[in-house]
């Protein structure tokens, strides 16, 4: 199946029909300083990196990433030369690319501008791996979509993996001039036993932020996701600005019951409690969670450290459910100066939670560091979901880059 050309879409004309799903927009509200942060967005970059040579590929990087984090884990199932060959066919051409040479516009996936970034997450006594990609095309944002499209058709005929859902909906989120940090991203998971699972990132800001919220309720309304898209919508009262702005939609590539339907939404400009009470809405919201959380990692709201970079809240949508869970995900780099500092923060809270132990979660970092943790800058997100099924995952870019002054 051949990637088609990106086009100017015409979505943009056809969202008058969903202004009464979505209700009104906070155009005048956004700023370049507000919404989703990306670190490296626009900077120039250096290769930095003790623990890589310069020579080395980004699917051998990445490949290394994933390998050591599923020994971290105590994972079996999947070897080196497995993941390997998998990411050099998912990733032609631009894999091979020596990481030595940044690239020509930094990725939005990953902190330290790399075009990937691995996550772990913790389920109860269960682990899985999960790998992030940003095609980083010529450095023009028509490239990386062209690039990006280009990786889905690859991903056509493999088990379990289903485009149709994504291609009811794709010309909303294809344009000829994307905007925003990204155009599209991908990411693949392993779990042992089970092959390997893939969803995309698409971004409702494409056409420009304002029109974020028609975008995404009209994709909820094809996806046959209204119902849940509703009450949420509802929930936030109908108004869709920097303090609760959606941000990008991950569609799980899959058929079935199963299908799920992500919705990122950054929190500019306001504090926990608000966050907190707007995912009320979630069938598994806890109170004062989400409160807990940014608080104890992040400190008391009003800092300067609040001001780097925004949380967000990841809604869950299915097909099953009249109403979304909902996921916090609480900024740690640059909120907190280097890993160390971090870690510190996560790992008391966890402790107080009960729920799961922060012991995999520190091996972890010391597994993957390349530096001492004092001065490594990796952690983008930590994610937490408690409630019966508590959920807690880490994104941890390569930390092969870094800004030059």
């Amino acid at each position: 199946m051949d990637a088609p050309v990106p086009h100017r879409s015409t979505a943009a004309s056809s969202t008058t029909s969903t202004a009464s799903a979505t209700g009104r927009t906070t155009t005048g509200a956004f700023r370049p300083d507000t919404g989703v942060i990306a670190e490296m967005i626009g900077r120039p970059m250096r290769f930095d990196s003790p623990g890589y040579p310069p020579d080395e590929t980004y699917a051998e990087v990445a490949a290394d990433r994933v390998r050591r984090a599923w020994r971290s884990l105590g994972l079996t199932g999947e070897s080196h030369a497995s993941v390997l060959a998998l990411l050099q066919e998912l990733t032609q051409p631009w894999g091979g690319r020596p990481v030595g040479t940044p690239p020509e516009r930094a990725g939005w996936v990953a902190i330290d501008g790399s075009p990937f970034e691995p996550s772990v997450a913790w389920a109860g006594d269960q682990a899985g791996v999960r790998l992030s990609l940003e095609a980083p095309g010529d450095g023009t944002a028509f490239s990386r979509m062209r690039d990006g499209m280009a990786f889905t058709r690859r991903l056509a005929g493999r088990p379990g993996v289903s485009l149709d859902r994504l291609l009811a909906i794709e010309d909303l989120f294809i344009d000829e001039d994307p905007q925003g940090y990204f155009t599209l991203a991908h990411a693949v998971a392993w779990r042992p036993g089970a092959d390997p699972e893939y969803k995309i990132f698409l971004n409702p800001a494409v056409a420009g932020r304002e029109r974020s919220a028609q975008r995404t309720a009209r994709a909820m309304r094809t996806l046959g996701l209204h119902t849940p898209w509703q009450a949420l919508a509802n929930h936030l009262g109908g108004e869709f600005g920097p303090a609760h702005e959606p941000v990008a939609i991950a569609l799980d590539l899959t058929g079935g019951p199963d299908f799920r339907a992500q919705l990122y939404f950054a929190h500019s400009g306001v504090g926990p409690a608000d966050i907190d009470a707007k995912a009320a809405i979630a069938r598994d919201h806890v109170p004062g969670l989400f409160t807990r959380a940014l608080e104890q990692i992040n400190g008391p709201y009003g800092t300067a450290a609040w001001r780097r970079k925004p949380p967000v809240t990841t809604f869950t949508l299915d097909t099953r459910h009249d109403l979304p869970s909902a996921t916090v995900y609480v900024p740690l780099i640059p909120v907190h100066d280097h890993d160390a500092a971090a870690r510190d923060r996560v790992a008391a809270f966890l402790r107080s939670e009960g729920s799961l132990s922060a012991d995999p979660y520190s091996k972890l970092l010391d597994d993957l560091a390349d530096r001492p943790l004092t001065e490594s800058l990796t952690q983008n997100f930590i994610s937490y979901r408690g409630g019966d099924t508590p959920r807690f995952s880490v994104y941890l870019a390569p930390g092969l880059y870094r800004a030059t002054p």
